[in-house]
């Protein structure tokens, strides 16, 4: 940290003469209820889930900026509890070449959808809520500082395990290095890391786009076991996409992920303002599986209605997804942003 400091205060880049600045405040506030059907264990059928998701960004130039992002939480399954989640409060400083930040910061080093095995440093990646459609994936404490130049770009991380110890318990302090760079075409990334603790974790990652319609990705890592995924996603002109992952984090286990959808169905009178997406997530050793789906409905540019329901099957209490103790769950909500 303390060479970070000086790196700034040493920094001989002419100041622009006139710097501008730039403020932004967004608002989000969504309210979603709940219903689960055939319960194999007791609780609660019911709930209800409100966000109240504020953010502020500022920039000052090309060298300053700030950016906060918070989830104040109030749920009802059974009683209600309330929390506040900071997702993300960092100052970025940019001189040159060189980009620093420090605060918590959402990193994603993996290329995966719904799976990740050179992410390191991200967020948990769920199969069944790729997208962290609610928006409460939290980022990590934590010191980068990158250097780019061209096609290279070197990135280096301190990660305190910090407050998502509470969430995480396994979760440790991080130093990691990340060296991307494109070659014959190929996003490709090399990625070291450290946990205290731990032995040394080795990876990489690329992605690769064909034409306008067909991209493929693929991730590897090792620690103790070794972890592949293989992706691809292939989109028509009509707006429709797939996207296939086949993911083995090792110890046996393999995972397959399909998913397809198409937003803003134009091509169908009253429906542009529609999206639709249904993804199916298997656990190809147990052939236990679930099924998702999500529809959104916008209205003008503030308000939107959805829904999600997810109904998983298998072997009860002998497999992955047949121990769910639902039959089906499903949420239906709405989401002003201002």
């Amino acid at each position: 940290m303390l060479l970070v400091l000086a790196f700034l205060l040493l920094a001989d880049e002419p100041a622009p003469p006139e710097p501008q600045s730039e403020t932004r405040f967004a608002l989000s506030v969504t309210d979603e209820g709940a219903w689960a059907a055939g319960l194999r264990a007791p609780g609660p059928e019911t709930g209800n889930l409100l966000l109240i998701q504020p953010s502020f960004s500022w920039r000052s130039g090309q060298r300053w900026r700030f950016s906060s992002s918070l989830a104040g939480i109030a749920e009802t399954q059974g009683e209600t509890s309330a929390r506040l989640r900071v997702r993300e409060t960092y100052l970025g400083f940019t001189s040159g070449d060189f980009d620093f930040s420090a605060g918590k910061r959402i990193l994603r080093w993996g290329t995966g959808y719904a799976f990740t095995a050179a992410g390191v440093l991200d967020p948990p990646r769920i199969a069944t809520d790729p997208t962290d459609r609610l928006n409460l994936n939290e980022g990590r404490e934590m010191v980068t500082a990158e250097w780019v130049q061209g096609r290279h770009a070197l990135t280096a991380v301190w990660a305190s395990a910090g407050l998502l110890q509470e969430h995480h318990p396994g979760m440790r302090e991080t130093v990691a290095f990340r060296y991307n760079t494109l070659l014959a075409g190929f996003d490709t990334s090399l990625i070291v890391a450290q946990d205290r603790g731990r032995t040394t974790f080795t990876g990489a990652s690329f992605t690769r786009v064909f034409g306008e319609a067909v991209e493929v990705h693929g991730e590897f890592a090792h620690r103790d076991t070794s972890a592949v995924l293989l992706g691809g996603k292939y989109t028509m002109r009509s707006g429709l996409g797939a996207i296939f992952e086949f993911y083995a984090p090792g110890a046996g286990r393999h995972y397959a992920f399909l998913r397809a959808g198409k937003s803003r169905l134009r091509e169908l009178p009253g429906w542009k303002e529609w999206d639709v997406a249904a993804s199916l997530v298997v656990n190809v050793g147990d052939r236990s599986r679930i099924l998702v789906l999500d529809v959104t409905r916008r209205m003008g540019n503030h308000l939107s209605f959805y829904g999600h329901a997810q109904t998983p099957s298998g072997k009860k209490w002998q497999s992955e997804y047949g121990m769910i103790p639902y039959a089906a769950l499903v949420s239906a909500g709405f989401r002003v942003q201002l």
